[in-house]
């Protein structure tokens, strides 16, 4: 029995490892048939590929890499989707070249390189910010679909993003004064990014140390974004876009990957990077000058308790099905503690806004405190100690 066991669990294995060897080819093939958008040839060894998902660096000199999305790592008939990563930043009239960057990182502000160079550049690079999207649907039979970042994006926004007929965006506030300017109808100095959820915005916006005591004040270094759809689509697919789709993920995420084949979140113990939940990656929106100032429009407010809540909650709940697909049962536990300290973190803030805070918080205070807050995880802040403080101070002004 134990010699068949043996036999099983070596069999499982080498039928991985063949299944990986194979999807390592069709990626191979998929991007080596389009010679024309590569400066040379893809090799093996560009293709990094864990378990459910990877890494192909399309481009080194350009660092340009595309995002391996796998559905179930276990099904050889599993959809593969090959996604671009950090597209934002290939526009002559945003980027910079490798070297120019290198000679003038340190100089304050860094001068601006000539357009004409830059895409010069760009074009010896072969990078476009609307690349494909290729999407490997039937490994079996080896059929391979096509579409370029921009299509591919716009409708997951439209599918996935818009509440009452306006696509939802959100800014994480990366300088001082800008709930101001946006409150006055100014574009704040240099503003050029948003993103569909609120928990890539959040991870800016933590670094302000003063974040809990402003989101209670309606203050939030976070701001919600409503577009008409109509207006949102005129912004991203005019000839010269006002609104530029992209794709993004941290420098940590990557770093992980480097060592264990997978996306993770370095603030979250190394578990699987969230992204926008149903992919483990972040969608990104740059916009140019033009583009920004189209938006004031359409602030709306800061984020408050109630959008954090439900789109982390959105974030999680789909991560848990995604991660369910990829990696079976034993994935979603992380993801149900998470969700659940995020319930009681809710109770806790709910209660400090509304200024009802009552015995019943010391128990919700005791629940938190052997669990890592969500909202509340903010740099050298620690989430008990301020609510405890924050709850006194309400029962004092009573």
């Amino acid at each position: 029995m134990i010699h068949l066991f043996l036999l099983f669990i070596i069999s499982a294995l080498l039928n991985a490892q063949d299944l990986k060897s194979e999807r390592i080819r069709w990626i191979l093939e998929a991007f080596n048939s389009n010679p024309d958008q590569l400066i040379e040839p893809l090799t093996i060894d560009q293709i990094e590929l864990g378990d459910y998902e990877g890494r192909v660096m399309v481009n080194k000199k350009a660092k340009f890499s595309y995002f391996i999305h796998i559905e179930d790592k276990e099904d050889p008939k599993s959809k593969m989707v090959l996604i671009p990563m950090a597209t934002s930043r290939f526009a002559p009239n945003y980027y910079q070249t490798d070297e120019w960057w290198e000679k003038y990182k340190d100089q304050k502000p860094m001068p601006k390189q000539n357009p004409d160079e830059v895409l010069a550049w760009l074009n010896e690079m072969k990078l476009s910010t609307n690349p494909d999207v290729i999407l490997i649907i039937d490994p079996v039979n080896k059929r391979t679909e096509r579409t370029t970042l921009k299509e591919y994006l716009l409708h997951l926004y439209l599918e996935n993003y818009v509440e009452n007929g306006k696509v939802v965006l959100y800014r994480g506030a990366e300088k001082p004064g800008e709930l101001e300017s946006w409150k006055k109808g100014e574009m704040p100095r240099g503003v050029r990014y948003w993103t569909p959820t609120a928990i890539y915005a959040w991870r800016y916006a933590r670094k302000n140390k003063e974040f809990l005591d402003l989101l209670i004040k309606n203050e939030t270094p976070l701001f919600r974004f409503e577009i008409p759809v109509a207006v949102f689509k005129d912004m991203v697919l005019r000839r010269w876009p006002r609104l530029t789709l992209g794709t993004e993920l941290t420098k940590n995420a990557h770093s992980i990957f480097n060592s264990d084949q997978y996306f993770g979140d370095h603030l979250y113990a190394s578990q699987p990077y969230l992204g926008v939940g149903h992919l483990g990656v972040e969608f990104e929106v740059r916009s140019n000058r033009s583009g920004a100032m189209q938006m004031v429009q359409y602030f709306v407010r800061p984020a408050t308790v109630d959008d954090l809540v439900k789109d982390r909650m959105q974030v999680l709940n789909k991560a848990k099905l995604r991660l369910l697909k990829q990696k079976g049962s034993s994935s979603s536990a992380g993801i149900d503690k998470r969700l659940e300290a995020l319930k009681i973190e809710n109770q806790i803030l709910k209660a400090i806004v509304d200024r009802k805070v009552d015995p019943q918080m010391e128990t919700l205070l005791v629940q938190m405190s052997s669990q890592k807050a969500e909202l509340g995880y903010i740099d050298n802040v620690q989430f008990t100690d301020w609510a405890r403080k924050t709850c006194r101070d309400v029962l004092n002004a009573k």
